[in-house]
């Protein structure tokens, strides 16, 4: 057998890597036909990756016909005149009428990932200097009371020493857990501490799915718009995403249909204050969303990183309480109510789920810092965080308002735009057929910016929409900033619509 090197810094998937080094390999000879692949327990150790990682290469070679698997006896590379044969007829097609060829995949896989690296650069012109920037993501750094962070590592630094120097439990400090667990059952929604996985961030928690999925050939479906950094996770993984186009009450049903076909899944929504939209998921929608999920036998990933910013209205059913614990799974974090920088997030689901999770992340980090969990557990133990929240609450209130207000004021007709309940930012819309991508450009001339809408969908569509975030700009510069954008819409408006056929090719594949 070859020895295969791989790249853990390259932007190509690493089974990726590993398959093209294989079927390299067999095509010149190196290996031959007949020829035995090692188990996977081997050819993981030999390689350095994970298990997960091999069987989803030898995936693709199977498919492809490159290799065969037989129960019991392995994996061996096929003859060539039978792989011939076997690729001389007309490339095979999927019911939903995608490409099943592994390589015509990773083509588009590769297109989405060019698109958004240019779009991305094009992003950079944001950063001129005078700019009024509607483009954060992030909690105001302002709001952090002055000493906070002090405080709460001296507080930390109270516990015996030798509890920052070991590794810590791999599930997460368990006195965290179980003050997560309390703080949900204040609020109605059964968690015990055998239920939370604490992780680095919303983002591992993702990438422990991502994992889970590939370990248990899950399809991945996300909600769309949505943060990129969501369907990145999982791409990162190998995973194909697909789509589910939603409107500001949530996926729309109709979209649903082609996805009921007793296929597990794992389903991608943010039911609170839906980042980049800003609205909730309907009631109806969250007892949709459940039913499918347990009629499917699929997991749905309930983002409720923003839950904490809800500064008006009743907070609705919480959609991992209907769907329960086998089939829903939340990720939450600290880092938009409070600071990007400590790192503190967490799953919780199942007891028997996060078990088998633990197990990915063992792998991947052994556990999380043991001192910024104790600043998290400091944070939410005290009054401080509740503190925190109510001042944030405020803040990004009276921002909300005022970017309402100039909105209503200085926007010519036929624009709309979401009006959320919380957090830091809200979609707004331009007649179809208009471009943000062209409204971004003449904006930056007019001094503001914000992030278009194709840089919210994994096939870059919403071509007519955009998020602006005000959580981070004083309200006399909100109003300033969008009288400007006004101003670039009406200079945008008085040519006649363009083509809406989005910046990709791509479509939703329905």
């Amino acid at each position: 057998m070859i020895k295969i090197t791989i790249d853990k810094n390259s932007n190509k998937p690493l089974y990726a890597q590993i398959r093209d080094a294989l079927q390299t390999a067999i095509q010149s000879g190196e290996i031959k036909p007949g020829d035995k692949i090692p188990p996977v327990t081997v050819f993981a150790k030999d390689v350095g990756v994970t298990h997960a990682t091999i069987r989803r290469a030898l995936k693709d070679l199977i498919k492809s016909g490159i290799v065969a698997s037989h129960v019991g006896r392995g994996t061996f590379v096929s003859d060539p005149a039978q792989k011939t044969k076997a690729n001389s007829g007309p490339l095979k097609m999927s019911p939903a009428g995608k490409s099943n060829d592994p390589e015509a995949i990773l083509a588009a896989r590769r297109l989405r990932m060019g698109i958004e690296k240019n779009l991305n650069d094009l992003l950079a012109l944001a950063k001129r200097p005078g700019l009024i920037q509607f483009t954060s993501g992030v909690p105001d750094p302002s709001l952090l009371k002055p000493g906070l962070i002090k405080d709460l590592m001296q507080d930390a630094l109270k516990a015996d020493q030798k509890t920052f120097q070991e590794y810590g439990d791999p599930l997460g400090m368990p006195e965290l857990r179980t003050e997560i667990a309390r703080r949900y059952n204040l609020e109605g929604i059964q968690v015990s501490p055998d239920q939370v996985l604490i992780t680095n961030g919303s983002q591992q928690a993702l990438a422990l799915l991502a994992q889970n999925a590939l370990e248990h050939e899950y399809r991945v479906i996300c909600e769309t718009p949505c943060y990129l950094g969501v369907t990145n996770a999982f791409g990162a993984f190998g995973h194909w995403i697909e789509t589910v186009i939603r409107d500001p009450e949530g996926p729309i049903p109709d979209r649903l249909d082609r996805f009921r076909d007793n296929k597990p899944s794992f389903f991608y929504l943010c039911p609170e204050l839906h980042n980049p939209m800003g609205t909730d998921l309907s009631l109806e929608r969250r007892h949709l969303m459940a039913d499918w999920a347990k009629e499917q036998q699929s997991v749905l990933i309930v983002d409720e990183i923003f839950r904490d910013l809800r500064f008006e209205g009743p907070a609705l059913p919480s959609l991992f309480s209907l769907a329960d614990d086998q089939h829903a799974v939340i990720v939450g974090s600290l880092s938009k109510s409070f600071m990007c920088g400590l790192r503190v997030g967490w799953l919780i689901t199942s007891p028997e789920r996060v078990r088998s999770l633990v197990t990915l992340k063992r792998a991947m980090d052994i556990a999380c810092p043991p001192l910024m969990q104790s600043m998290a557990l400091s944070l939410l133990r005290t009054k401080a965080y509740d503190v925190h929240l109510q001042k944030a609450r405020e803040h990004y209130r009276l921002r909300r308002d005022s970017m309402l207000q100039a909105l209503k004021q200085f926007m010519p007709p036929g624009v709309s735009w979401t009006k959320p309940q919380g957090s830091f930012h809200m979609w707004l819309e331009l007649p179809a057929g208009y471009s943000s991508i062209a409204l971004f450009l003449l904006a930056i001339e007019y001094g503001v910016a914000f992030i278009p809408g194709p840089m919210q969908d994994l096939n870059h569509r919403f071509i007519n929409a955009l998020r602006l975030g005000y959580g981070s700009i004083e309200p006399e510069r909100i109003t300033q900033g969008i009288q400007q954008l006004a101003q670039a819409v009406k200079e945008l408006l008085k040519e006649p619509p363009g083509s809406d056929l989005g910046l990709s090719g791509l479509g939703d594949f329905q």
